[in-house]
């Protein structure tokens, strides 16, 4: 009978573990990490998490890499400032305060010239093509002397910013001088004033108050700030069809000392997703450009454009920046004209036809 009982017992043993064997072997195989032992990671954001891209672009993309690292990191994202405001946030990155941000150089006035010279007008005719030029201009090191403080994953390049205006609908470019217009920041708001419009400051929780009460008279901004801020709701004019320079001096960033404690597949994981993503990003944009020109037409906001000779004037009153940003970055000791040069020609050899400063 006690042989039995043994041999029964032996038996139940065998069962138990042919089921929780595989079990075991499959999970180790996978590299899940249980949460409780999850890096938590704070994602800061100026953004809501309503912000189409907070949708399209940052939720995916964080779910993206806690799912490539197979748990390893866990993030908790600080919407709409919860961290600190949107101009801080870059030092909240650099303190470790946050861990991870996306980071508009322009909130930082006088830090980030050099690779400000994505913003200089009429460069690129595909924000595609300036991500990639700003790309190699990282990786040759252009810009290590002015974001070296923190980690540098990928650029955030929008659509080309055009002129929304709140009363008016100039056919010219001379109808554009006195204007207020939202000054975007860096470069962007040096063209402004060297065209003729009077730059004013607006932060993104501020516009739509900004745009009811008559702040700015111009809204510079890609399309999508429509549906973004809500413009539609108010009294809007029309919306000017002419880009002269798209925002790339934005970037995802990360603390240097928490980045370099996370093992090296973790940190390639997220350096590889955060690139990936930064078409993502774009596409994001080119989308919600879409649908904001869809309200426009139900809203009856008119889309128009200038004829080729009113469109030339604006280029030639605004080429002038590219000669001044050169000299200011020599006259600062920075490699102006070099970075320039070289901006120039990554852009010639992916197809596309920058100004010639000979």
């Amino acid at each position: 009978m006690g042989s039995k009982r043994l041999l029964s017992v032996f038996i139940t043993i065998c069962l138990v573990l042919s089921l929780v064997v595989p079990l075991v072997l499959f999970s180790a195989c996978e590299g899940e990490v249980p949460p409780e032992e999850a890096v938590e990671l704070k994602f800061a954001t100026f953004r809501p998490p309503t912000d189409p891209q907070s949708e399209a672009w940052i939720t995916p993309m964080l779910q993206e890499i806690e799912e490539r690292t197979n748990g390893a990191v866990k993030f908790t994202v600080y919407w709409s400032e919860g961290l600190g405001a949107s101009r801080d946030q870059y030092t909240l990155v650099k303190d470790g305060v946050a861990d991870m941000t996306d980071f508009s150089g322009a909130w930082v006035p006088g830090k980030f010239v050099l690779s400000d010279v994505g913003t200089l007008p009429f460069a690129s005719q595909d924000p595609a093509n300036l991500i990639e030029a700003m790309t190699i201009l990282q990786e040759e090191g252009y810009f290590d002397t002015q974001w070296d403080e923190v980690e540098w994953l990928a650029w955030n390049c929008t659509t080309p910013y055009k002129f929304l205006f709140r009363e008016v609908k100039p056919m010219t470019f001379a109808e554009l001088a006195g204007l207020k217009a939202r000054a975007p920041g860096g470069l962007a708001t040096e063209c402004e004033s060297l065209i003729g419009m009077v730059p004013v400051t607006v932060l993104p929780g501020d516009a739509y108050t900004a745009w009811q009460t008559g702040l700015v008279d111009v809204w510079v901004h890609p399309p999508g700030a429509v549906v973004k801020y809500n413009f539609n709701e108010l009294p809007t004019k029309a919306l000017l069809d002419v880009g002269f320079f798209t925002m790339v001096n934005a970037a995802v960033i990360f603390n240097k000392a928490k980045f370099a404690s996370l093992p090296n597949d973790v940190q390639e994981t997220i350096q590889e997703v955060v690139q990936d993503y930064a078409l993502v990003y774009l596409q994001s944009g080119i989308d919600t450009d879409e649908e904001a020109l869809d309200v426009m037409a139900t809203a009856g906001i008119e889309v128009y454009t200038w004829s080729e000779a009113e469109v030339a004037k604006l280029t030639a009153a605004a080429l002038p920046i590219w000669e001044k940003y050169i000299s200011d970055l020599e006259d600062a000791g920075l490699p102006g004209e070099e970075l320039v040069n070289r901006f120039i020609e990554i852009l010639k050899d992916l197809g596309e036809e920058p100004p010639s400063l000979d």
